[in-house]
């Protein structure tokens, strides 16, 4: 007999355990064929656990689930569900990635796309659809390896795995930040206007990942299939202009029309006035408001002129000012905005500005918190999905496997 924790408490199941003594491996048949798991719990507790600490930190996950389903989980078996779910569900994408690739092996593109499961009927194919992409850094903490120690720690270090001391104790860490890569897809459709200055986007998918840019490509491009993006007339790729993203653009197989997005670009010119001309001061103001409106007018030139003859002695503000200079340069072809505008389509990165902090930021950038490297890319996997509304989907995704 064992015993497993469900929402309705503790299920106790006798069953007949085949057992083999030269291997020292045994199964039970029934135990599997009821679906029950290796572990302490349910399938379905592990569901509603893992939800919970996906949503909020561990530690007031297991006061919720104390709270509201009167069962007892500690910390450290929320954090052994969550790598559990996340390590499937991981493999498991990155499989459909590699099934949904663009290329084949030679790298050259594919005759005929494969379209994931679930993808939407070709009548639903968007006219305009928009892709916003941005990145947002969580702390990680990471081991420092062992050649870059002081000979002091590694002493300590040696003398603590004699003493086989648990917990790392003896350790030492670097504190970094590593970039979740974040992307928001939508229908131009979906794009509702809810006063003069204010809209909303009433469906949007999310794909985060932290990792590098062709792996993240590789996951994004499942969710253009699947939504048929890539049949689209117009794929729109609003981003800061930020070199990975071009880089991402370029590897797409399909044409895309970039656009920088006008609110990077008025930031950066406030920075350069409040540096120039004093933090806050009326003639900062008005320096930077006369950019912004060359800018939102289509008058490029007229900006790059004034950045020219904005000398100053200062090198911190000089060097903000030749670094934008160099940024609308590069991104010259990406800022029509007037043109942009005319032809109805948006140039902000509003709604990947928002999953930066409601998707990944809320759970990852906590006051305080230090995520191992895996842990959050765990993590900002989970949250895309609770933020698709495809928690039972997925649910269903790992059972079946």
């Amino acid at each position: 007999a064992r015993q497993w924790g469900s929402l309705v408490g503790s299920l106790t199941l006798k069953r007949r355990y085949l057992h083999c003594a030269d291997c020292g491996e045994g199964f039970s048949p029934s135990h599997k064929l009821v679906g029950l798991p290796d572990g302490e719990f349910t399938a379905h507790l592990e569901d509603v656990v893992t939800m919970m600490g996906t949503t909020v930190p561990y530690a007031m996950a297991t006061k919720l689930v104390s709270k509201s389903c009167g069962i007892d989980v500690s910390v450290k078996a929320i954090e052994q569900m969550i790598e559990r779910r996340a390590g499937v569900l991981c493999a498991l994408d990155a499989a459909e990635a590699q099934l949904s690739a663009p290329y084949d092996a030679t790298g050259l593109p594919v005759s005929e796309q494969r379209r994931p499961d679930g993808a939407v009927t070709a009548d639903k194919t968007p006219m305009v659809a928009y892709l916003e992409i941005d990145g947002v850094i969580p702390i990680t903490r990471e081991p420092i390896p062992e050649a870059q120690l002081s000979k002091n720690d590694r002493k300590r270090l040696e003398r603590a795995k004699l003493e086989k001391a648990r917990g790392g104790k003896a350790r030492r860490y670097e504190i970094v930040g590593r970039e979740v890569k974040n992307a928001v897809l939508y229908d131009g459709k979906d794009c509702a206007e809810i006063g003069s200055s204010r809209g909303s986007i009433l469906a949007k998918t999310y794909v985060s990942h932290l990792g590098d840019w062709l792996s993240f490509a590789m996951l994004l491009w499942v969710a253009v299939v699947r939504l048929r993006f890539d049949k689209a007339r117009k794929l729109v790729v609003l981003s800061d202009g930020a070199e990975w993203i071009r880089s991402l653009a370029a590897w797409l197989p399909i044409p895309t029309l970039l656009i920088l997005d006008l609110f990077h670009a008025k930031h950066r010119i406030w920075e350069v006035a409040n540096s120039l001309h004093g933090a806050h001061t009326p003639r900062a103001r008005e320096w930077a408001e006369i950019q912004c409106d060359r800018i939102e007018d289509g008058h490029l030139d007229k900006v790059l002129h004034a950045l020219k003859f904005a000398r100053t002695k200062r090198a911190e503000a000089q060097e903000l000012i030749d670094r934008l200079h160099h940024y609308f340069e590069g991104n010259r072809d990406r800022m029509h905005y007037p043109q942009l505008r005319a032809q109805g389509l948006r140039v902000t990165t509003s709604a990947v500005e928002s999953a930066n902090f409601h998707v990944t930021g809320t759970r990852l950038k906590l006051q305080g918190m230090r995520w191992t490297e895996q842990g959050a890319r765990h993590m900002a996997a989970l949250r895309a999905d609770l933020f698709n509304n495809r928690w039972e989907q997925r649910t269903s995704q790992i059972l079946a496997a």
